[in-house]
């Protein structure tokens, strides 16, 4: 399965813009952009994007269809007198992928001014520091080139507050179908939305569906918690770049590896799929010949918990496009993943409809 060129600018264009959690502006305006046709949109005080098909009829069941636009980011904390930046975590990181990353600051101009996570070089680490070296992020500091306070706050226009992304471009390996990049949780998965959708454009469906950029998902699905007092469904598919396991798993216990399809998960920390919509959709997958994976998680959470505990909760899945080394800065996934979550998607708008939801 091969990405057509649609596709692979949209993916590119997302995973490129920066928008690390509560700083997603750049990723809405890219969204929006590609979105146009689709239908009319609306954003709320929290940045979520809402697009609502023209197709849709107003006297259908309401089918939510969420990405989340934000990533794994860093936030400024403080500027050291050496003009180093103390910096927090926005998101869970995987800390030991931090130290020598290369980052993008944003500074009070609204640049993005490159740096280096930086800790202490070995060449001063004691043979104990050496031995056991530390990476806490406390440990850790952003060195974008300042020789002072003075120089970061007056030079470099840094500031408390603004947020860091990593400094990470996509590049698209078309000889052997690969995917490089940033933010491909969960910019992979808001792609492949973006892209059903598109595909979808002019035809009616069983359903009337909203889709959703949400916000803050990294930080405790706060975009989501809003979005579903506005959208109110009646059910949900919920997109994930979700992370794969197939680099460091026992054979037998692999449940998301590359060029396997997306994965479809039974249950996190977070949340329970509905069991019945799910083995629906993994029925379905079958009848259609779409490859997919299944999942039953010892981690991680996505907005399908916020779908299924707020208002009268409804059923929700979560069709995840396998992406390594999520939460780090470089992500590797691949076209035939993506593509095969696209035809998914499609069959689930396609195939949902009031009888189905009523049999949830």
């Amino acid at each position: 399965m091969k990405m057509n060129e649609h596709a692979l600018n949209l993916l590119r264009d997302l995973s490129d813009a920066p928008g690390a959690s509560g700083f997603e502006d750049e990723v809405v305006k890219v969204a929006r952009q590609y979105a146009a046709s689709i239908g009319e949109m609306k954003e709320d005080f929290l940045r979520n994007l809402y697009i609502y098909r023209k197709e849709n009829t107003g006297n259908k069941p309401v089918l939510l269809l969420d990405g989340h636009s934000d990533e794994v980011g860093l936030i400024v904390h403080s500027i050291k007198p050496n003009g180093c930046l103390r910096f927090l975590q926005l998101g869970s990181w995987n800390k030991n992928a931090l130290v020598s990353s290369k980052v993008l600051v944003r500074n009070a101009k609204g640049e993005y001014i490159p740096g280096i996570i930086a800790a202490k070089p070995v060449h001063f680490m004691s043979a104990a520091e050496k031995a056991n070296p530390s990476m806490d992020i406390s440990n850790m500091v952003i060195d974008i080139g300042a020789t002072s306070y003075q120089d970061a706050v007056e030079n470099f226009h840094v500031r408390m507050g603004e947020p860091v992304v990593p400094a990470t471009k996509f590049y698209h390996d078309e000889k052997r179908g690969l995917l490089f990049g940033k933010a491909f949780d969960c910019r992979i998965g808001c792609a492949a939305m973006l892209e059903a959708l598109h595909r979808l454009e002019g035809k009616d469906l069983p359903c009337d569906v909203v889709a959703v950029l949400s916000t803050q998902e990294e930080v405790g699905h706060r975009g989501s918690q809003v979005a579903i007092h506005n959208v109110k469904p009646d059910i949900a598919v919920v997109m994930e770049g979700c992370p794969a396991d197939d680099t460091f798993t026992e054979s037998y216990a692999i449940q998301t590896a590359l060029g396997k399809g997306p994965m479809f998960r039974h249950m996190d920390i977070s949340v329970i799929c509905a069991p019945r919509y799910q083995r629906w959709a993994l029925d379905l997958a079958a009848k259609k010949g779409i490859p997919v994976q299944e999942s039953v998680r010892e981690g991680g959470g996505n907005n399908a918990a916020t779908v299924q505990s707020t208002l009268s909760g409804a059923p929700a899945i979560v069709a995840g496009v396998p992406v390594r080394y999520a939460h780090s800065t470089d992500c590797i996934s691949t076209e035939f993943d993506f593509e095969a979550t696209v035809q998914m998607v499609m069959a689930l708008l396609e195939n949902i409809d009031a009888d189905v939801i009523r049999g949830m």
